[in-house]
Parts: C-alpha cells; structure tokens; sequence
C-alpha cells in the first residue's frame, strides 16, 4: 500500500470586532496549496473584503471585487459563481466552504443577527432547513433542539473545521479512501475501498458527534454507494443515493470530497 493523495482543509471564522467576522479557509494539499478569507458584516453578512491567495507557485494574492457587498450566507452560490467562476472551481470550492463557516458561526451572535432569543434562531433554522437532513426531517423525533446542543457561548473563535483526504493505492488491488470531518458540532469519517476501475466495492464509516442520535443513523446509507464508479458520480447523484434529506449533509459533502479527490488521482497529481 502506498499514500499517493492528500487533501487538508481548515475553515475558521473569528469575532474581529463586536461588528466584523473573519472567516478563512486553508487548503493544502498534495496537489497545491491555497486560501480564501472573507470579512463580513456581522449584522448583515455582507462582505467587506474578500481575498484568494495562492501559496504554492505561482504564489498570488488577489481581490475578489465582485463579492463586496453580497451576502455570504444561503443561496449565495450564483452570486460566488458571477464573482469568482472564471478564477475555476477549486478557488469557487474554499469561497462556498468558507461561507458554510460563517453560517455555522451565525449560532453563537444570534443577537447581532436580530434574534430576539435562541429559541427565535432555532424556530428560524427549524422552518428554513425542514426536510434538508435526517435531523430537520425528523423533528417530531429529535431528543434536543440545536439550541439545547449548543446551549454555551463563545466570542472571539466562533467556528472551526477540519476537513481530511487520503487516498492509498493497492497495488493489484485498488485505492483506499479515507475521509474525515471534524468541526465545532459534528465528527465523522467515511471509507471507500475502490477496485482498479474506480468501482466502489466496499463502504464504511461512523459518526462520533452530531447534534441528536437520529443523525447517527445516516450511516446505514453510506452502504447505498457500493457499485458506483466514483469518478463518474455528481454531487446530486450522491445526495440522492445517500437519502436526500433523510441522509446527512455532512456525509454527502464529504462523499462528493472523494470524489473530486479520485479525479485528481485519475487525471495525475501534479
């Protein structure tokens, strides 16, 4: 067995001021290295100042003027993709998984986002994301509110996650991927043994944290991506495989990850 892929991603947000977030993610890889941060209002989310830096040759820092102004937050993708489609789709990538961090951090300044209460917030978030995971799904089953999960507070880092790809080939076998995600809220790891064709032939994976128990049961869906050939797969054929909104997004995302990490492989790392 040999190592011939990894991929590794921070995203972080931060309180800069009572009225500036900070939200960068980290990218380094096998394949290169690069970075995104975003400064938004945090009353508003509108971006302040939004940066794309290249730390791997050609190392380049460049402003993403397109984004001053816009709301980093849902349904923000086509306005990501005006902005910044032409800069490719890895640099369009950290840019929405940057804004996933900023909307995570939204739990703990509330207030500043004009919530009455965190009941307010959760009411909010329990009517906008209904039926777009196990969790929002099943809220008549649910053991505790998100409010109740998260029931602290925090001020200066706000959100922090880690994201891991790793990818083993064997020889006369196949390749091994291995996926972990580990955040502010939520810990899991995903496995797929490939043959040489890139078929998935077996699945593995588990979740250590999720905010109720009725999220651990998403895991019994991963099985559903035995038989596919990865390479080929688009991030609507996984979410539908892996139980749309009775599965989890996490895993979807992170499924889609290994995806984009065997069409590296299969295009030749550089």
């Amino acid at each position: 067995m040999s190592n011939i892929l990894q991929r590794h991603w921070h995203t972080s947000v931060r309180q800069l001021t009572g009225d500036v977030l900070e939200a960068q993610t980290v990218y380094c890889g096998t394949d290169c290295e690069a970075g995104v941060i975003l400064k938004v209002e945090a009353q508003s989310f509108k971006i302040i100042d939004a940066i794309l830096e290249s730390y791997s040759p050609p190392v380049k820092v460049s402003r993403i003027d397109g984004l001053l102004g816009e709301e980093a937050y849902f349904n923000c993708g086509p306005v990501l993709k005006k902005a910044a489609g032409s800069l490719g789709a890895f640099p369009l990538s950290l840019l929405a998984e940057t804004v996933r961090g900023i909307i995570q951090a939204e739990t703990f300044i509330w207030e500043k986002r004009g919530y009455s209460s965190t009941s307010a917030y959760n009411d909010f978030w329990e009517k906008f994301y209904l039926g777009s995971c196990r969790y929002y799904s099943n809220l008549d089953k649910i053991t505790q509110k998100w409010d109740e999960y998260v029931s602290y507070s925090r001020s200066t880092n706000l959100f922090n996650r880690f994201k891991q790809q790793s990818v083993d080939f064997i020889n006369g076998k196949g390749y091994e991927v291995n996926v972990k995600l580990s955040d502010s809220f939520h810990e899991m790891n995903l496995d797929l043994e490939l043959d040489l064709q890139y078929k998935i032939v077996k699945t593995t994976g588990s979740i250590l944290r999720a905010p109720d128990p009725i999220c651990f049961e998403t895991t019994q869906l991963i099985k559903n991506l035995a038989g596919q050939f990865i390479a080929k797969l688009s991030k609507k054929q996984i979410a539908k495989l892996m139980g749309l909104g009775s599965g989890c997004v996490h895993l979807i995302d992170m499924a889609y990850d290994g995806v984009v990490s065997m069409q590296i492989v299969e295009a030749g790392v550089e």
